[in-house]
C-alpha cells in the first residue's frame, strides 16, 4: 500500500524515456543526473518520513525514565504521607486545638495534595508502560513486529514495480548504441 513507491519508479521511468526521446537532456548529462537525484532525493524523503513512525525506543531511555518516574512517585508519596499526617492530627484533636482554625486550608490542602500525588504519577506509570511495551516489541503481542506482513507487503511492491514496468505507454528507458 505505498503508493509512493510506485509513484517515484513512474517517474524516474518517464524522466528516462524522455531523455531517451530527446525532450530533456540525455542520460549521460548533468541536468539528467539532476534530475533523477532529485526523484531519488523526494523518494528518500518520503521513506525517512515513514522511518520516523518505526523507530523505537532506546533500552537506556526507558530505564531512565523508569527511574524518574519511581523517584517522583516516593516523592510524591511522601509530600502526601506528610499532608495526610498534619490534616488527620489536626482532624482527631492531637494538636490541643491550637490549629483548629487551619483546618478548612488543611482540608484544601489535602486534596491538592490528592491530585498532584495520584493523578501525575497514574499519568507517568502509564507512558512508561507504554514505552516499555513499545522498547520490548517482541515480548509483548500488542507491540509484535509484524514481519510476515512486511515481507508480503515487499513482495507485493516488487510484484507491482514489475507490471508497471512491463505496462507504461512509453518505451523503457535504455542508452543508445
Amino acid at each position: 500500500n505505498d503508493c509512493f513507491a510506485l509513484l517515484w519508479t513512474w517517474v524516474a521511468s518517464l524522466v528516462g524515456r524522455m531523455a531517451a526521446d530527446g525532450e530533456i537532456p540525455p542520460m549521460g548529462t548533468p541536468t539528467y543526473g539532476r534530475l533523477i537525484n532529485m526523484v531519488e532525493w523526494a523518494y528518500s524523503s518520503i521513506q525517512a518520513l515513514q522511518m520516523i513512525n518505526r523507530v523505537k525506543a532506546p533500552f537506556i531511555y526507558v530505564h531512565t525514565l523508569a527511574i524518574l518516574v519511581h523517584f517522583n512517585t516516593f516523592l510524591n508519596s511522601l509530600s502526601f504521607g506528610t499532608i495526610l499526617g498534619m490534616t488527620m492530627q489536626v482532624a482527631v484533636g492531637k494538636d490541643l486545638g491550637m490549629f483548629q482554625q487551619f483546618l478548612p486550608n488543611l482540608l484544601g490542602d489535602l486534596f491538592m495534595q490528592l491530585c498532584i500525588s495520584m493523578v501525575a504519577p497514574w499519568l507517568y506509570l502509564a507512558l512508561l508502560e507504554l514505552c516499555v511495551c513499545i522498547s520490548s516489541p517482541f515480548t509483548f503481542v500488542d507491540t509484535k513486529i509484524p514481519a510476515f506482513e512486511l515481507v508480503l507487503k515487499l513482495e507485493e511492491d516488487l510484484t507491482n514495480t514489475s507490471v508497471m514496468s512491463e505496462s507504461t505507454r512509453w518505451e523503457k528507458p535504455h542508452f543508445k548504441k
